[in-house]
């Protein structure tokens, strides 16, 4: 066995042990009674079982003002070191919310050059980027039905010129 081999053995062994066993997180008494119930039930799943409603329910609970489904704002970059700081949720499942969240069509739609970003709070804190804004139009675009990935070949057998400078051409 390799150390690569050794490194995915433990990875997935990892993943099959609930979360309460691997990483000693401790349920917050003063969470709200709905989170601490689907925090409970959490507990004994593996990452791969946390559905992603689940997730999203627990931070929507938590940071309501940030996590909006109805009307989404652009979060902060870098609101995952926020939301693990806070402590308030075990670290296997906020990035699954946040995966869940902002492949949103709705929070992609709001990703638009200059757009503030939000943190925890709902206060500004930023701003999209260019960059950002386009590859959330490549991503709506993806996910659209307007792009169908077996259409990368398209044959012309036949095409004709109807006019180049006002003349007719032959069909090539």
């Amino acid at each position: 066995m390799t150390a690569e081999d050794s490194i995915i053995s433990d990875q997935q062994e990892q993943e099959k042990q609930p979360a309460s066993e691997r990483d000693g997180f401790e349920i917050n008494p003063e969470l709200p009674e709905v989170a601490k119930k689907i925090l409970a039930r959490l507990q004994v799943r593996s990452d791969s079982e946390v559905m992603n409603s689940e997730a999203l329910r627990l931070v929507r609970i938590l940071w309501p003002k940030a996590f909006n489904v109805s009307r989404p704002r652009p979060l902060k970059i870098g609101i995952h070191r926020e939301m693990a700081d806070a402590n308030l949720l075990p670290p296997h499942i906020i990035p699954v919310a946040l995966r869940f969240f902002t492949s949103m069509e709705r929070y992609l739609e709001e990703i638009k050059s200059g757009a503030t970003r939000i943190n925890l709070q709902g206060i500004p804190a930023g701003r999209v980027k260019l960059r950002e804004a386009v590859d959330a139009e490549i991503k709506l675009y993806i996910n659209s039905s307007d792009f169908i990935p077996s259409r990368n070949l398209v044959l012309i057998e036949r095409v004709r010129v109807l006019s180049v400078n006002g003349q007719e051409r032959e069909p090539a």
